[in-house]
């Protein structure tokens, strides 16, 4: 039995189809695994922390040359682009990367860390501080900043508030410490290194070491300014 001609001709094709290699059609696409892959490697050739974020099974365009990666957003890798120049296509796709600030945090994080004043016991306000209150712990460099390295600097000053127990010591929890306090008595030093003559006085302004203050000579009762030396120790700017 002959069959017509045009009948002969489609279960050829058929038959041609049926037995199409496999291969041949997985050849004309890549997968999101293939992606995950290509992009793993490179991400960690650049130090970035992260994946593509997308199903294994899922159909791409073939690419017959390695994907090239890029941040969808400039230095911002949670978006990214994947390009097959070859082919000429492209895909955005998201990963688990952090945002540019929470990398700069992890990174300050892991930064060293440094010497510092804390408080070893809660403190009211008003407080003297004590050479007892005080201890230097390690803490990072970011929570430090403003901070005091040594513990001479504190003692003797006042807190400005109520302080817990831990409490970093910054500038705006103690108060200035002054050289020279109202009505203290003061040594008056007048000279050189060569040759210089002391009497004592009274201070009627507060004062740190350096600022001009204003004195009573003890004796005769004359006032003049000054300026601060040191501890109770002042210069005399005219004649006393």
């Amino acid at each position: 039995m002959r069959f017509p001609y045009s009948i002969t001709i489609y279960f050829t094709v058929m038959l041609l189809i049926a037995s199409w290699p496999v291969s041949s059609q997985a050849a004309d696409i890549i997968y999101g695994k293939d992606i995950k892959d290509q992009a793993s490697k490179f991400f960690h050739e650049i130090g970035v922390n992260g994946e593509i974020l997308t199903s294994n099974k899922r159909a791409f365009f073939r690419c017959s040359e390695d994907l090239e990666f890029s941040p969808h957003v400039q230095n911002d890798w949670r978006t990214v682009r994947a390009k097959c120049n070859s082919e000429n296509w492209q895909s955005i796709l998201r990963t688990t990367a952090l945002a540019p600030t929470e990398v700069i945090e992890t990174k300050q994080n892991m930064s060293a860390s440094s010497q510092v004043v804390s408080t070893v016991n809660n403190m009211s306000k008003g407080q003297v501080i004590s050479d007892e209150d005080l201890a230097l712990v390690s803490a990072p460099d970011r929570n430090v900043f403003s901070g005091f390295r040594k513990i001479n600097e504190l003692i003797g000053r006042k807190v400005t508030r109520n302080l817990a127990k831990g409490t970093i010591l910054k500038a705006r929890h103690v108060k200035f410490r002054l050289n020279v306090n109202k009505n203290d008595t003061v040594l008056v030093i007048l000279g050189n290194n060569k040759m210089s003559i002391t009497t004592y006085g009274i201070a009627l302004t507060s004062g740190q070491k350096g600022d001009m203050v204003t004195v009573e000579n003890a004796k005769s009762k004359k006032i003049f300014k000054a300026i601060v030396l040191d501890e109770k120790k002042v210069a005399p700017l005219t004649n006393m």
